[in-house]
């Protein structure tokens, strides 16, 4: 499945350290475009996939799990603050 890109580097870092679970308007906020709601069924999929592997519990049946979700789409957060900060840095340089 392709991953769809994400809208901004601060949405996308706000979310990962303010939710621990991700609900389907939190997967609209994160990835650009009018995303359809089988889109987010499917990227739930993954992610869900992801959360058995890893041993992860949801709390609420229609929620993911926030770190397991980001791996199962391929987004690092490491990566995504180090472009955040290197951005930033630019910007007041």
């Amino acid at each position: 499945m392709r991953i769809p890109q994400i809208k901004s580097l601060n949405s996308a870092i706000r979310l990962y350290y303010s939710r621990i679970e991700l609900s389907s308007k939190d997967i609209k906020e994160l990835f650009m475009g009018n995303i359809s709601q089988p889109t987010i069924t499917r990227l739930k999929k993954l992610a869900r996939e992801q959360m058995i592997k890893d041993d992860i519990t949801a709390w609420n049946a229609t929620c993911v799990n926030t770190r397991t979700a980001f791996k199962a789409w391929g987004l690092d957060i490491e990566d995504l603050e180090s472009r955040y900060l290197k951005l930033k840095e630019l910007k007041l340089g």
